[in-house]
């Protein structure tokens, strides 16, 4: 009889501690999963250029950075300003863009005003034919930041793939009273183009050549510190 409590008792005992150390386990909230995206080999002469070096080593660099430092912001914006880069210069929009996007998610849920992860979004969501969304997105970031030309960029670019020609108008005058260069003045040679203005639209495309300077890509200075 004594052996039979004896049994019971530390059957009890075990099924108690076992429990124990299951809730135990389940207060220790899980780690983040970590997404890594590498960079897609790229081919032909793309492979074997000096930039492509460059950029290959700036990843890692980041990458160990965020890697070490989850909270690393300006790491994670920079990351994702590569993968937009990358998407622009290889095609493989899919990809990059779901790469920016995981990079973008993560500033936001530390600093959701954050500008540069914002107009990124924006940006990818126009590179997706998501025309409604990157509007909305764009009119948010006009009133948080009212003078930044970039902001009035996406408004044209968004307004424009929707046929609102007149507020498209209206972000290109804003935008290049900002800041006109070639971004500004590429922009309005479009519009004048759309509007049957050939003559002007090519005159706005000089001057966006000579505002531009060799290797001035619409993403660089933009996005990255873009608050001018």
């Amino acid at each position: 009889m004594k052996k039979k409590i004896l049994y019971a008792a530390a059957a009890f005992i075990f099924i108690a501690a076992s429990a124990f150390m299951i809730l135990k386990k389940n207060d220790h909230p899980k780690k983040a999963e970590t997404v890594s995206f590498k960079l897609l080999p790229r081919k032909a002469s793309l492979a074997y250029t000096k930039e492509w070096q460059v950029t290959q080593n700036n990843a890692a660099v980041l990458s160990a950075k965020i890697k070490n430092n989850s909270a690393d912001i300006k790491s994670l914006v920079a990351l994702a300003s590569v993968y937009l880069q990358e998407a622009r210069i290889t095609g493989s929009y899919e990809y990059y863009n779901e790469a920016a996007l995981h990079s973008i998610k993560s500033i936001l849920e530390k600093d959701a005003k954050n500008f540069d992860a914002l107009a990124m979004k924006a940006t990818v969501l126009l590179s997706q034919h998501q025309f409604e969304d990157a509007l909305v997105l764009g009119e948010q970031l006009k009133k948080l930041f009212p003078y930044n030309a970039y902001v009035y960029g996406l408004l044209v670019d968004a307004n424009v793939e929707l046929g609102n020609y007149a507020a498209a108008l209206e972000a290109a005058d804003k935008m290049i009273s900002i800041r006109p260069d070639i971004r500004s003045y590429s922009r309005i040679a479009y519009l004048r183009e759309i509007h049957g203005d050939i003559p002007g639209a090519i005159e706005a495309m000089k001057m966006a050549v000579t505002a531009g300077a060799p290797g001035d890509e619409w993403l660089s200075g933009e996005i990255r510190g873009a608050q001018w």
